[in-house]
């Protein structure tokens, strides 16, 4: 039996704040997978471990100066982000998920 499973999480945008950048960006989860510990599988440390995985997309984005003028960033603003800030994304995406656990 495979403990992995897709596991729910409430569909919608998700805010992320770049403040290196001075941006702030809406995120869509459009992949959520979880696998369970397996102490006795030896077939890899994943599978004793358990891991999860979540992927996104950058669905919009604002960029604001320094007298707080809001610019759209447009798709390939998004897409250079996504891109050099994907771990710090994802890592704020997994801290909303959780939060949304223990208010849930």
């Amino acid at each position: 039996m495979s403990g992995r499973f897709e596991a729910s999480w409430e569909v919608g945008l998700y805010q992320v704040d770049i403040e290196a950048e001075a941006c702030v960006i809406q995120c869509e989860i459009t992949n959520l997978v979880t696998a369970e510990p397996q102490p006795g599988a030896w077939s890899s440390d994943w599978d004793a471990e358990g891991y999860h995985e979540l992927e996104f997309r950058v669905v919009s984005g604002q960029a604001f100066d320094t007298d707080g003028t809001s610019v759209d960033l447009g798709r390939n603003g998004c897409a250079e982000l996504a891109e050099r800030y994907a771990e710090y994304i994802e890592a704020e995406l997994w801290r909303h998920l959780n939060a949304q656990q223990l208010t849930g």
